[in-house]
C-alpha cells in the first residue's frame, strides 16, 4: 500500500490555498486557518499536524448551493517544550480564543479540537479512531471522502502570500484575534 493513496492525504499549506481558495468565502476561511496556525505556533505548538475536514474540503457549493461556513480541524500536537501538565492547562485557559471551540470558530472560522500527542497510547488510539471515523465520511449519507493532513511546520508564509491577493477587498488579515 502506498500511503500517498490513502487518507489522510498529506498536504502543504500552499496546496490547501491553491486547491480551496475558490471564492471570497473560502479565502476568508483560509485566512482564519492560517492565523489560527500562527497563533498556535507562537504559543509553542510546533510539533504535530492538523486534520482538515468538513464542508470546506467538499464541493459544498455544487452539492448544497452554499459556501462553507468554516473549516473543521483537529490538531494533534505535542505540548510546548518545557511545560508541565499544570502549565499547559493554564495556557489553554488563558487563550479561550484558541482553545474554546465556540470562540475559535467565531475568531478564526475554525471548528477546532486538540489532541495531546504526549498522552497515553490507549487514549491516543481512541482519539485517532474517533476523529478518523468522524472526518472520513460525509455527514448524512456516509459517503467516503477522506481528509487532509497539514503538518504544523508547513509553508504557511508562502500560503499567506498566495492568499493575500485573493482576499476580498478590505478583509486581508480579517477577523478578531
Amino acid at each position: 500500500m502506498v500511503s500517498a493513496h490513502s487518507s489522510p492525504y498529506l498536504v502543504k499549506a500552499t496546496e490547501v490555498v491553491e486547491r480551496f481558495a475558490l471564492n471570497p468565502e473560502r479565502c476568508v476561511i483560509l485566512d482564519g486557518l492560517l492565523r489560527y496556525r500562527a497563533e498556535l505556533r507562537e504559543l509553542g505548538f510546533f510539533h504535530g499536524f492538523q486534520w482538515l475536514d468538513g464542508s470546506f474540503v467538499e464541493d459544498i457549493e455544487g452539492r448544497e448551493n452554499r459556501p462553507p461556513r468554516d473549516i473543521d480541524l483537529v490538531t494533534f500536537a505535542h505540548a510546548p517544550a518545557g511545560r508541565d501538565k499544570a502549565n499547559v492547562r493554564q495556557l489553554l485557559a488563558a487563550r479561550p480564543d484558541l482553545f474554546v471551540q465556540e470562540r475559535c470558530k467565531m475568531n478564526f472560522l475554525c471548528d477546532t479540537n486538540i489532541v495531546n500527542l504526549s498522552a497515553q497510547p490507549e487514549w491516543l488510539v481512541t482519539q485517532t479512531r474517533y476523529w478518523y471515523g468522524l472526518y472520513s465520511h460525509r455527514r448524512g449519507d456516509a459517503l467516503w471522502k477522506g481528509l487532509l493532513e497539514l503538518p504544523m511546520d508547513s509553508n504557511d508564509d508562502e500560503a499567506r502570500a498566495m492568499l493575500a491577493p485573493l482576499m476580498p477587498q478590505g478583509d486581508t488579515n480579517a477577523g478578531p484575534t
